[in-house]
């Protein structure tokens, strides 16, 4: 019997709620093992994805029709409601009655179909009270952020910036590519893709939002290495990060690879970029997609950027280091539901990375700090501390593209990219020199 899109849509949230999965992981490993058509696939992943991004708000409804709104319910019958009142809510073209079917079918396949009729209850309740459930008066709610995440936003920028951001984190991502500059030009590739799939970024010339492109590892020039799929706060970064041809550089923090990639396109294949990463399957990805572009000058290899040994100086260090992620939750929606505690111990660990990467710059040379995550305990701070134990650093000021807008007020060694101002991710940036010996 094959596997239908609410199904498979269903088993991978099981995955994230219950065994706290990769979302992006965890739903294309679901739609590979189900086999389902393009059109099949599409349907599980914005449902899966709608779902993780409304989970506040779809409670929010779904215990305003129970007997009892306080009782625990089983997680597995909890998502199958959510993908029922996602389609009920925000996907008009899908009819009530296949959406309640559906579901009611998925409750028939699970526990013997002990919650079969609690389920078609439930949704019928639903249908029946849509128009007068009580809309949801917290922003937290509403914007599906949780008031910890909220707290720390408006405690770091202010009001008015906090509430920006809810609105930013609510729309869905944009897709940009990085133009292999060693292997094709930006109107080669142009050329070669789809008619109106990707038009180019002013900010950075060889960065191209994708529209509408579907898979972009499925475009053409992607197997030729003609582009790489990276974000523009993280092309940004390795704008400021500014390598040279015939420089030495190391990323110390580098899968899956696409800052390592950037940069070492930016140096034209020259040089050296080492790459380094904790686990072996993560440095074989950079290993393979520095072959799949035909760079020479990337090395790989296994290395803890907190305590690893090594004995090359560089010019250039970059740190982008482990974090909390809350600038990229349009992206991966499960962060957002991060206990706030697992914040805490972030900043010392990110302090070690800075502190011990700091050895391997050579007198004269820079180092970068960056995170994709907004809050200032592991951006700022996390700075600020190692300027202040390592006075062989000072800052570094950093040469921000033009028509790039940053939060008011930071020095010239920070930026703080945010997705309103700029279209990419959240994203942290913090340039620091070595001096020079006496």
């Amino acid at each position: 019997m094959a596997i239908s899109s609410r199904n498979t849509a269903l088993s991978a949230l099981n995955d994230v709620t219950q065994n706290e999965g990769y979302s992006n992981i965890v739903i294309d490993k679901a739609i590979r093992a189900a086999g389902l058509e393009p059109r099949d696939a599409a349907l599980a992943s914005a449902l899966f994805y709608g779902v993780l991004e409304k989970k506040m708000t779809l409670d929010h409804y779904i215990r305003q029709c129970l007997t009892k709104p306080n009782q625990k319910l089983d997680e597995t019958v909890l998502n199958i409601l959510r993908i029922a009142v996602y389609q009920l809510l925000y996907m008009d073209k899908i009819p009530a009655s296949a959406a309640v079917n559906e579901a009611v079918n998925s409750a028939s396949g699970y526990l013997r179909g002990r919650y079969k009729g609690f389920v078609n209850a439930v949704l019928r309740s639903f249908l029946r009270g849509k128009d007068t459930l009580a809309e949801p008066k917290t922003d937290s709610i509403r914007w599906n952020i949780p008031q910890p995440v909220i707290d720390i936003w408006t405690r770091d920028y202010g009001e008015e910036i906090c509430r920006e951001l809810l609105s930013a984190m609510s729309e869905r991502a944009k897709t940009y590519i990085r133009v292999n500059n060693t292997r094709t030009t930006r109107g080669s590739l142009l050329e070669l893709l789809p008619t109106g799939s990707a038009t180019v970024e002013n900010i950075l010339p060889d960065a191209l939002l994708l529209d509408h492109a579907g898979d972009p590892t499925a475009l053409p020039g992607f197997s030729d290495g003609f582009f790489h799929v990276q974000d523009l706060s993280s092309q940004t970064l390795c704008a400021l990060v500014d390598p040279q041809p015939g420089e030495k550089i190391a990323d110390v923090c580098a899968a899956p690879g696409g800052k390592t990639f950037t940069m070492a396109e930016r140096m034209q294949n020259t040089g050296e970029v080492d790459a380094f990463d904790l686990y072996k399957g993560r440095v074989n990805l950079i290993k393979k997609g520095a072959e799949r572009l035909g760079l020479s000058n990337v090395s790989a290899d296994v290395r803890d950027a907190a305590a690893g040994h090594c004995e090359k100086q560089y010019d250039r260090v970059l740190c982008d280091v482990p974090c909390s992620g809350l600038g990229v939750i349009r992206r991966k929606p499960e962060i957002r539901y991060k206990k706030p505690e697992s914040f805490q111990e972030l900043p010392q660990l990110q302090l070690a990375i800075l502190t011990h990467s700091a050895k391997l710059v050579r007198p004269g040379g820079l180092l970068f700090y960056s995170t994709c995550t907004l809050n200032q305990a592991e951006n700022a701070e996390v700075v600020g501390r190692f300027l202040n134990e390592n006075p062989e650093f000072e800052p570094y000021p950093l040469c921000v593209p033009d028509g790039f807008r940053s939060v008011s007020g930071e020095p010239e060694h920070m930026i703080t990219m945010m997705p309103m101002r700029f279209g990419g991710d959240g994203f942290f940036a913090a340039g620091l020199r070595r001096k020079e010996r006496a």
